[in-house]
């Protein structure tokens, strides 16, 4: 039989894993009525066959055949290890799914997890797509350096463009309009070092069969190119200029992108798709329903007099987010003058607040799992609501639905969710039979000891309900003598109007929170005991040591509360000794991360370093990856600790200084019997954020057992 046009790519694949591509017979497979893909595996006498009508579709039924036999590819787990002698036997299976489209990551990925990427990492999750079945993933890498040269060709100083573009982590908020003028200017190299990144991702994502989808400009520029009549948009405290999508200078503007975009990067192809949001969590200029209309048509045309049969991509997201504004009757406008055929519109956060259920406006649509927000340390996910969901969609078959997806804001977190929402893409699943299989894939042996971990954590971290983060108070962000996570309104809600987000640390407002942590103590004593069984030791120390974490990071609560009920008592020395049993336990979560190399400052801030060539723009690019981490914008932005992390680094030197200066700052207050001066304490937390913005480099590695870590970190607070 003649092999498929994929078939040396698929081998690269199996070779880069660490499989034998050369036992394995790679055949084209025919696709059904009744689905968008399938494909199909068996194995004898140490040869794998491999069908599938695709690239993807083969990809995914060998990742389906390593689970088949304890195995899975996971963020952790990119490779084989140990690596078989010869591929086990295994009888004939199909895989088919109904989803033509299987899409992947959100424009704000590319800010918080994969702004500093280089190729060696974007060839893994170009791989990890491929065996998770993706066929249209969001591809940001480069669109600075098209809208650079776009507005350069607009007769922008170049001087001026590169301020406009500002840092690297922050250029998703920028392509979407949310901000500019932020952080850089880039590396002089930058622009050369991107494109050829780009290129090398694009070539690959071709290359699986997958149709890459594009940004384009939305038409938010400087005033130099947008006029002194121009209106502006709001958002975070940015006020930035934009064209009107219905102008003829927004439609030369998106030519010229789309023009620089296809020279550097190359022809996007007939079938091309391209998201462009020009509203994203901003209000438009104007409510009315005619000019709505306008801006909808204006976009699609500019687009359409470049790629006649290009899809415009557009996020769900302002539908829900500001869903006082956008009635159904101004959502029916904008979208009136959009072909059918022309547009895909995502319903963004389907696992926690479906739009579909309503109605998709009578437009073609994919459903996503949004999960995280911001990359901060969160676990959850509602392992059993994503089944209940997914199938859900593959039975009912929801009119004008084309595909499902992910679009988290960070990845590299919670594989669990990651993993059965892949799963579900080839058909539904009983989620306990599903968990007491990935206990096993997970860590490369088969024990009850795994089973009953994950058992255990299905009820509590993953159980139903759980689609909402559990906020770490290590984050919150002390401000005022009450409870800094108190009241705080919950990331990604619908926004009542006019009031801008908070995005302080989350409200605390789950008891079960701490009820759970026994189980989830219990759980990662289990896996610890593991130990140097378990073959897939990073994927064991990665889940052992966030465990550990999270229930230490939970049970700071109770210093938190203690030191609020010594200062309602005026009792100094109670404040004090709480504080300083707080710093103890921030300090042993910090050396606890320090265990691992993905959860240190040091590593976020080396792989931003290491796109400046001099030490001035190495210091550039890493003051801006402190930011995001930490301040995130301006102070005034209201964006402090969105994406604040369990690393180490950053524990130590930045939240258990503000923790601490709180505690003095109530101590304080009460030794001189006065009302504490909230001035005073924002005042330092203030500096104390600064001065670690502005720091360089971060001594957090530890040479000390992960697991062994953990086990100290459990004894310490008693479970």
């Amino acid at each position: 039989m003649t092999e498929p046009a994929f078939a040396d790519e698929l081998r690269g694949l199996i070779m880069r894993m660490g499989g034998d591509a050369t036992t394995v017979r790679i055949e084209p497979r025919e696709s059904g009525t009744d689905a968008a893909a399938t494909g199909a595996f068996e194995a004898s006498g140490g040869i794998l066959t491999v069908k599938g009508t695709d690239l993807v579709a083969a990809a995914s039924t060998l990742a389906a055949y390593l689970r088949s036999h304890g195995r899975r590819i996971t963020w952790e787990s990119p490779r084989l290890e140990p690596a078989w002698d010869r591929w086990p036997d295994a009888p004939k299976t199909t895989l088919r799914t109904p989803f033509a489209i299987r899409y992947h990551l959100n424009v704000v990925t590319h800010g918080y997890s994969t702004p500093f990427w280089d190729w060696e990492r974007w060839e893994r999750e170009l791989d990890w797509m491929a065996l998770h079945g993706v066929t249209h993933p969001l591809v940001l890498t480069a669109y600075e350096v098209v809208l650079h040269e776009t507005l350069r060709r607009e007769g922008v100083d170049e001087n001026e463009a590169a301020a406009w573009i500002g840092g690297a982590p922050h250029v998703p908020w920028m392509s979407m309009g949310g901000m500019h003028g932020f952080g850089g200017p880039l590396p002089a190299r930058w622009a050369e070092r991107r494109i050829d990144l780009a290129r090398r991702i694009l070539a690959r994502a071709r290359e699986f069969g997958m149709t890459p989808v594009l940004p384009a400009t939305g038409g938010h520029v400087p005033a130099a190119i947008a006029g002194a009549d121009a209106v502006d948009i709001e958002w975070q405290g940015w006020r930035t200029p934009m064209l009107d999508p219905s102008s003829a200078e927004y439609a030369a503007l998106l030519r010229t992108f789309l023009e620089v975009q296809r020279e550097l990067l190359g022809d996007p192809g007939p079938d091309a798709v391209f998201a462009v949001d020009p509203y994203i969590e901003s209000l438009p200029p104007s409510g009315e329903p005619a000019a709505l209309a306008a801006a909808g048509r204006g976009i699609h045309r500019a687009l359409a007099a470049v790629h006649p049969t290009a899809t415009w991509l557009l996020q769900g997201w302002p539908f829900h987010y500001h869903r006082a504004f956008w009635t159904p009757e101004r959502v029916a406008a904008y979208l009136s003058e959009v072909p059918h055929d022309r547009l895909l519109l995502i319903d963004l956060w389907g696992e926690h607040a479906p739009m579909w259920r309503e109605g998709m406006h009578g437009r073609r649509w994919i459903w996503t799992a949004v999960h995280n927000f911001g990359g901060r340390f969160a676990l959850f996910g509602d392992v059993r609501g994503l089944v209940r969901d997914v199938s859900e969609l593959t039975e009912l078959r929801p009119e004008r639905l084309e595909g499902v997806g992910l679009a988290p804001e960070a990845i590299e977190n919670n594989t669990v969710f990651y993993e059965v929402a892949a799963d579900l893409v080839w058909g539904p699943l009983d989620a306990d039979a599903w968990l007491a299989d990935f206990a096993r894939q997970r860590y490369g042996l088969d024990d009850d000891d795994a089973r009953e971990a994950w058992r255990l954590l299905g009820d509590t971290l993953y159980g139903p309900g759980r689609t909402r983060s559990i906020p770490s108070p290590v984050i919150a962000r002390p401000w005022s003598a009450a409870a800094p996570f108190a009241g705080q309104r919950l990331a990604g809600e619908a926004l009542p109007e006019p009031a801008r987000m908070s995005a302080n640390i989350d409200a605390e407002n789950d008891p079960a929170v701490l009820g759970d942590l026994p189980a989830i103590a219990r759980a990662a004593r289990l896996l610890i005991g593991l130990g140097d069984r378990a073959p897939q030791r990073e994927a064991l120390e990665r889940d052992v040591v966030e465990l550990a974490g999270h229930v230490l990071a939970q049970q700071t609560r109770q210093h938190i509360r203690a030191i609020l009920a010594g200062y309602a008592a005026r009792d100094a020395d109670a404040v004090r000794d709480h504080a300083e049993r707080l710093r103890a336990d921030l300090l042993a979560l910090d050396a606890l991360v320090a265990t691992r190399a993905d959860s240190r400052v040091s590593t976020w801030i080396s792989t931003a370093r290491s796109w400046g060539d001099t030490q001035g723009e190495q210091d550039v690019m890493e003051r801006d990856a402190r930011s995001l981490v930490s301040v995130w914008g301006h102070q005034t932005s209201g964006l402090h600790d969105y994406s604040g992390r369990h690393w180490a680094g950053l524990v130590r030197d930045l939240y258990v200084p503000r923790w601490s200066a709180w505690g003095d700052w109530l101590a304080d207050a009460i030794d001189r019997g006065v009302e504490p001066d909230e001035a005073v304490l924002r005042r330092r937390i203030v500096e104390i954020e600064e001065s670690w913005r502005a720091a360089r480099g971060s001594d957090d590695a530890s040479p000390q057992d992960a697991l062994a870590a953990a086990a100290q970190v459990l004894t310490r607070i008693g479970f």
